[in-house]
């Protein structure tokens, strides 16, 4: 939807997105490509209207719905409620501003010819309007940091978007106005390889007691929303790299998938606890069902491998170990598992450092040596074989997913 407050034609009040064949107004305005960063031909000339070095100011309405107005059409009822509510309110201060709804859950308004002092004060304005609205929804006001130029609206929005997430899961309504440079969560050794554990166990209790704990940590010090999205796709890693063994079939798979999808959709802290719950709950109920379905012995292998992989183990070893011979040994355990000793070894070393570049910041010398590769050359080619690419490559790939925007 957009709405203007310049003079001329009748204000026009669309919704973004229509799947109809004909454009609708807001789809034409060059400004939205601006603010998206989208590239196109447009079909209509802005740019007497909107020069390249008129300067304006951004700001970011930003709505948190808990999950049952998420799941329904509560959410775009109160969204377009809020919509033309804020529309009114900046009409009757400033004579040129744009808004828009750009996304399901954020209205952005574009403010020309103006200072933010002005837009700081009118914003804090209102605060007292919107305090009814926080037994609905919480909404953080994120106001841009400087004055751009029109050609600057993609980086402006992109900065706003970055302030709001830096807002805490409280229900007060909250304006930000600083940019803060906020760290990644990394998860302690001690916290990270306990909720490996959990998960590889099938030990729902036992991860979201850890979970809990850390959320109970976020709302003692009023984390940022920022904080609890970190410890969502830190997660979720974890959550992959567990299951990627087991070969889930598809319906499996996408069960999993939108378990996840919710982890970014929740808008208090009693979402995350429950979606949390939900995603370890799943996450066991598909790691007994194999461990019930597997053959005692080959079990009691894979048990090994997976807690002591960082250690020199050797089919002689685990043969001497089970009273068995080695050969005998090597051919059980292809049989059983469809794969030899030393695939299934190098697989679970591969998956350990594939976690461990993602959610820690270790050299890969040191994450080599963690996973039982005593030579990094051996590692590296290992990593590459199985990956398709170097562990460096692999790092940069992943972190730069993370941090996309959800």
């Amino acid at each position: 939807m957009r709405m203007s407050t310049r003079k001329g034609p009748s204000n026009s009040f669309k919704k973004l997105g229509s799947n109809s064949t004909q454009f609708s107004a807001l789809s034409r305005l060059e400004c939205l490509n601006r603010l998206r960063n989208i590239n196109g031909v447009l079909s209509v000339d802005w740019s007497n209207r909107l020069s390249a070095n008129r300067s304006c100011h951004v700001v970011l309405f930003h709505f948190r719905f808990p999950k049952e107005a998420s799941a329904s059409d509560e959410q775009q009822y109160i969204l377009h409620n809020l919509a033309e509510s804020f529309h009114i309110q900046i009409s009757e201060r400033f004579n040129d501003t744009d808004t828009f709804q750009i996304e399901t859950d954020s209205i952005v308004s574009v403010f020309y010819g103006t200072t933010r002092e002005k837009i700081a004060s009118f914003i804090n304005t209102l605060k007292p309007m919107l305090k009814w609205e926080k037994t609905r929804c919480h909404i953080t006001i994120a106001v841009g940091t400087q004055s751009v130029r029109y050609n600057e609206l993609g980086v402006a929005y992109q900065q706003v978007q970055e302030m709001a997430k830096q807002a805490n899961l409280t229900e007060e309504t909250q304006v930000i106005d600083k940019l803060k440079t906020t760290p990644p969560l990394l998860l302690s050794p001690k916290h990270e390889q306990a909720l490996s554990s959990f998960l590889q166990s099938g030990n729902a209790e036992g991860a979201m007691q850890m979970v809990s704990q850390l959320i109970d940590q976020f709302v003692k010090s009023r984390a940022a929303f920022q904080a609890y999205q970190h410890l969502a796709n830190l997660t979720a890693a974890k959550v992959w790299i567990t299951l990627e063994p087991l070969h889930l079939e598809a319906a499996a798979v996408e069960k999993v998938y939108t378990i996840i999808k919710q982890l970014y959709e929740c808008g208090t802290v009693q979402d995350y606890l429950e979606t949390f719950t939900k995603l370890f709950e799943q996450v066991a109920a598909f790691i007994k069902y194999s461990q019930k379905h597997q053959d005692p012995t080959a079990a009691l292998v894979m048990d090994i491998l997976h807690t002591r992989y960082s250690q020199d183990l050797s089919l002689a070893y685990l043969s001497q170990l089970l009273t068995m011979s080695p050969a005998y040994l090597s051919v059980y355990i292809k049989e059983k598992t469809g794969a030899n000793f030393s695939d299934h070894l190098n697989e679970i070393r591969i998956r350990k450092a594939k976690e461990l570049l993602i959610v820690t910041e270790m050299s890969i010398q040191d994450i080599s040596m963690q996973v039982g590769y005593a030579n990094i050359t051996s590692f590296n080619r290992m990593f590459k074989k199985q990956i398709g690419m170097s562990p460096g490559e692999y790092r940069k790939h992943q972190i730069s997913q993370i941090h996309k925007v959800k």
